[in-house]
């Protein structure tokens, strides 16, 4: 019996979409003719929000191999999935509260998105080889 696990691949493009987003431009704003982008790596407020989301990609990289304990490499998952909707919840809160003339959400916006379906789809793939070893299971 050999276990598909695609769950390996949604994880590590987790990681790789977090880890890029993380050095993305978030948004475009102008404030009286100046025209400056907003990414995590200027200004001290952002810091935090790089740490996040640094995190969430070293989460997602520690969760593929979790493959021996399926049931904690599961509850990752959840949590990464749960951590990434919080970070860019709170990120585009705080960006679109800056005063300024004009303003434009960056197209890596869609980035933590694409992380969070793959951090689900992780989750279903992990579930589905869990009921497959427990019906395995039940006929030992």
């Amino acid at each position: 019996m050999v276990l598909q696990r695609w769950q390996s691949v949604f994880l590590l493009i987790a990681a790789i979409v977090m880890g890029f987003y993380t050095f993305s431009t978030i948004a475009t704003l102008t404030v009286a003719g100046v025209t400056s982008e907003v990414s995590m790596l200027g200004g001290s407020m952002m810091w935090g929000f790089m740490v996040v989301s640094v995190l969430c990609a070293l989460l997602a990289v520690v969760t593929i191999f979790k493959y021996r304990t399926l049931k904690l490499q599961r509850r990752l998952c959840l949590i990464g999935a749960g951590i990434t909707a919080a970070l860019l919840a709170s990120l585009l809160i705080v960006v679109c509260n800056i005063e300024c003339d004009t303003m434009s959400l960056g197209w890596s916006n869609v980035l933590p998105v694409v992380a969070i379906v793959a951090n689900v789809l992780a989750y279903r793939g992990i579930t589905h080889d869990l009921k497959i070893l427990s019906s395995y299971d039940r006929i030992r």
